[in-house]
């Protein structure tokens, strides 16, 4: 079922100049976790300006020098706000030289395709208006998302008409979608209906291990409680096979599950236990710095998780990501504490910090297309969202300068 209705918004960077990204060359270890315990860079170094920023729109995204210099935005809550809630570069088996290799998740806007040197902003209305658009993952290459309603804070009563034909069924109610790149469209895959779930019921998360699809489901009965339910399903065909339209039997298999085992799957794990690239990536930072880190590998599933506890503190969340077609490993921290390194052999961590933002402003969701870095930033009010876009960063600039300072420095 083709959607229509899209509208691509298609823009070009320019060679970027704009605030200043601070870089540190290399301390040793031993170095670092004696003189480090508060999680800071050391030896902060300022290159030459390598950003642009860019605000969200009702209708798109624009330029803007700083982001408390964007116009203002009603302040909505998050789940209902245009901010960027999910990102992603492509699993290095799929795409091409032709083909996006990232993408990022507009809530209520629709989605930025993303190439080496541009992106383009494809929407559809009968997907994003009324509902929460989260949880990216890659399927052969495709992007997949989700959608629900926040029971809490959506006050709409009926996210999607019926038809005005009375003898016509009511519109599916789309679970996953899908966004073809060829064909710049948007693909429903799987409905509420299909899960034998109610219209009125929500699905609050999901886990995606490239195989098995685990749900957690919540249902309101009465005015005064709710009820969860948990299963996990597999297809029987290839995902871009499915449609609302199938018969659930012949394309879905079902299994019941439990809170213990969903919740085995989607809590954080020690970061001990973290993959050794991730380590090797995130080495310069001392053991007694707590943070929580979303982690999103080269599988193109759903994201795993880990946490350092440190001293005790509140700990910083992060976000990292593996763009196999850039070439590049990353994470940012919400302060915009950035460290990357490439995947050649031989390569070394360089770490640098995003601009700092105002108080209220943080960094979100990492991707990464050629050269280019996209970090999402928003301001956030307690559960409410302000202003929102992303960042761009030429990372050739960047680690061309850090080398420099390096060099400059051993001489």
């Amino acid at each position: 079922m083709k959607i229509i209705d899209i509208k691509a918004v298609t823009y070009r960077f320019p060679i970027f100049l704009g605030l200043t990204i601070l870089v540190f060359s290399s301390v040793s270890c031993a170095k670092k976790k004696s003189e480090q315990k508060d999680g800071t860079l050391m030896e902060l170094r300022s290159v030459q300006k390598s950003h642009t920023w860019y605000y969200f729109t009702q209708d798109g995204f624009e330029k803007c020098d700083l982001p408390q210099k964007a116009p203002a935005m009603p302040e909505k809550p998050w789940t209902e706000a245009v901010r960027i809630s999910s990102a992603g570069s492509v699993p290095s088996t799929e795409g091409g030289a032709n083909s996006y290799q990232a993408y990022a998740l507009v809530n209520h806007g629709g989605i930025l395709a993303i190439k080496n040197d541009g992106v383009e902003f494809f929407k559809d209305r009968s997907i994003f208006t009324s509902e929460t658009a989260d949880s990216l993952v890659f399927s052969k290459g495709v992007p997949i998302f989700y959608l629900y309603k926040s029971t809490f804070f959506n006050q709409l009563q009926e996210p999607f008409s019926q038809t005005a034909e009375p003898t016509q069924k009511p519109t599916h109610r789309p679970f996953l979608v899908e966004f073809n790149p060829s064909a710049k469209l948007f693909f429903p895959l799987v409905s509420y209906e299909n899960l034998h779930l109610a219209r009125e019921d929500q699905v609050t998360g999901y886990v995606w291990n490239g195989k098995t699809w685990a749900c957690s489901a919540k249902r309101k009965p009465d005015a005064n409680r709710f009820e969860f339910s948990y299963f996990t399903w597999e297809p029987y065909v290839q995902l871009s096979e499915l449609s609302p339209a199938l018969n659930t039997e012949d394309m879905l298999l079902f299994k019941p599950s439990s809170e213990d085992e969903y919740k085995k799957l989607i809590l954080p794990k020690l970061y001990n236990s973290a993959p050794e690239k991730v380590k090797e990536l995130l080495s310069p930072i001392p053991s007694e710095f707590p943070f929580y880190l979303i982690w999103r590998d080269e599988s193109g599933t759903t994201p795993l998780s880990y946490y350092q506890s440190g001293n005790g503190a509140s700990p910083v969340s992060a976000h990292g990501i593996e763009a196999p077609l850039a070439g590049y490993v990353a994470c940012v921290f919400a302060d915009g504490t950035t460290y990357i390194k490439k995947t050649a052999a031989d390569s070394q961590t360089v770490a640098f910090r995003l601009p700092l933002m105002p108080a209220g402003y943080n960094y979100g969701e990492v991707a990464i297309a050629g050269n280019y870095l996209y970090v999402a930033w928003e301001q956030t009010i307690f559960y409410k969202t302000g202003r929102s876009g992303f960042i761009s960063v030429n990372l050739e600039d960047v680690l061309a300068q850090a080398t420099a300072a390096k060099d400059k420095k051993q001489d």
